[in-house]
């Protein structure tokens, strides 16, 4: 049932007769490489065709390509790789090089993040994919995944898709439609014919990614939901060992690396916390998916999040463990701790008064942030972002007053939020909140925001349209 090997060369080739990212970084002068990947590729022409969803609650204007040379960034990201395992030196300057602003090789933050100063590194992380990726059939197999990563941001995709789907399982949810999609033989006639040509075990292994439905990026700064991993605990043992979750946890580091690309530059962004700090991560996750297979996602959650907060705060660690002996601290109180410890990225200077606060009268938050509310689980999207630049300028925060505002202000929201899920059609799934536009008032106030209690007063007046599923939604503000 193999299908005969199909090569990534051609496609490199094509970049590299272009002339690279430093004398040709836009779109018209790649374009036999664009060229070759449309007609290859018939699934690409879904992310420039109608209206596209960017992010939850967030529509490009119709037609619009965005997404589709973000997704074009992605491949040659992975192009990039290829060409670094196969000792070419292409490879790396692809992900580095070039006029990037801040991000340029010369420029801060550039200059200490962008792989191309860290090209040890780098080489590194192309070794160890090269492990999982042992043939050309594999690479190509590769390519297909993340070809098709993004089309369920289609609306014209998810509708065909919801159509063949009773109301109760219907999403917008873009991971979600791909994965019901790649379950229905007929739907991947119709919408997937690239990944038709793969062999049965590799549509098995991109079917069996997408199905757990988790997303890695959001994990290490405690934004997802605790259902989030349930997908990843219900994975059939063999996907653990046989590549499929690498393959999965990669395409995400390919995606976010294509991120910034457009018409003007298709070449994506090499970053180490992405290529370095995200590898760490799924590295560190599957082994303990390994060590416990019967590990619940509240357990499994705590433990990924406390070998961060253990080489963050050491001194409180010692009494934190004091508390963890009791198992309801761990996957209650002690989470909720990790998780707005580590959306802050540990920068918080204060953590036992984050315990001290969660323990106190904002139970609530509790119960949402430990993934035992009543009702979908809700993650707040860009929630991260919003507790840390929320919090101003103060982490250092002695008296706690400045978290103890950031918290109530996050409690309204998740109840907020609550209020529009009271008719939710069952309780058995993530529910995103874009808070992006709360996000946006911060930047824009810069050294004028005055933290936790503007950010209270900003949540206070603000309201939440959600999409007609209640899958999603997204904050407005008068």
């Amino acid at each position: 049932e193999e299908q005969p090997s199909r090569s990534l060369r051609p496609f490199l080739q094509a970049l590299k007769e272009a002339g690279g990212v430093k004398k040709c970084p836009d779109a018209q002068g790649n374009k036999r490489f664009l060229d070759l990947l449309d007609s290859s590729f018939p699934e690409l022409e879904l992310y420039r065709r109608g209206r596209i969803q960017t992010s939850p609650g967030v529509e490009e204007v119709g037609n619009s390509p965005t997404e589709y040379y973000r997704t074009v960034g992605a491949i040659v990201a992975l192009l990039a790789c290829y060409s670094s395992a196969h000792n070419e030196e292409f490879g790396l300057e692809c992900v580095s090089a070039g006029h990037r602003g801040p991000m340029s090789l010369d420029q801060a933050p550039g200059k200490f993040i962008n792989m191309g100063n860290k090209k040890s590194e780098y080489y590194h992380f192309c070794e160890n994919f090269a492990k999982h990726v042992a043939t050309e059939a594999d690479w190509w197999g590769m390519m297909i995944f993340l070809v098709i990563h993004d089309v369920g941001k289609s609306d014209e995709f998810r509708k065909v898709v919801n159509d063949t789907l009773p109301p109760h399982q219907r999403t917008h949810d873009h991971d979600k439609a791909l994965s019901n999609a790649l379950k229905n033989e007929e739907l991947k006639k119709q919408l997937l014919p690239s990944v038709m040509n793969l062999s049965r075990a590799q549509q098995e292994s991109i079917s069996a990614g997408f199905a757990t439905n988790f997303q890695l990026p959001q994990l290490g700064q405690g934004e997802i939901a605790c259902i989030n991993f349930r997908g990843l605990l219900e994975l059939e043992r063999q996907h653990l060992v046989n590549g499929t979750l690498h393959f999965y946890f990669y395409h995400s580091i390919f995606d976010i690396a294509g991120a910034s690309c457009s018409e003007k530059f298709v070449f994506p962004l090499a970053l180490a916390p992405v290529y370095v700090g995200f590898t760490s991560a799924m590295d560190n996750l599957i082994m303990k998916l390994l060590e416990d297979p019967h590990i619940d996602e509240r357990t499994l959650y705590f433990n990924f999040l406390y070998t961060n907060f253990q080489k963050s705060y050491p001194d409180y660690e010692k009494d934190f463990s004091t508390l963890c002996k009791s198992i309801v601290f761990c996957h209650e109180t002690g989470l909720a701790t990790l998780r707005v410890l580590a959306m802050t990225r540990n920068a918080y200077k204060n953590p036992a008064k984050v315990t001290e606060l969660l323990l106190g009268d904002i139970q609530q938050l509790v119960q949402e942030l430990a993934g035992s509310p009543v009702g979908p689980q809700i993650m707040l999207y860009y929630g991260p972002d919003l507790l840390r630049m929320g919090l101003g300028e103060d982490l250092s925060d002695l008296s706690g007053e400045n978290m103890m505002h950031a918290l109530e202000a996050l409690a309204h929201l998740y109840r907020k939020a609550r209020k529009t899920l009271a008719l939710a059609r069952s309780g058995d799934y993530q529910y995103q909140l874009n808070v992006a536009p709360l996000v946006t008032v911060i930047k824009k106030a810069g050294s004028d925001w005055k933290g936790g209690r503007q950010l209270r007063e900003m949540v206070a007046g603000a309201s939440i349209k959600n999409n007609d599923l209640n899958t999603e939604g997204i904050v407005e503000l008068a």
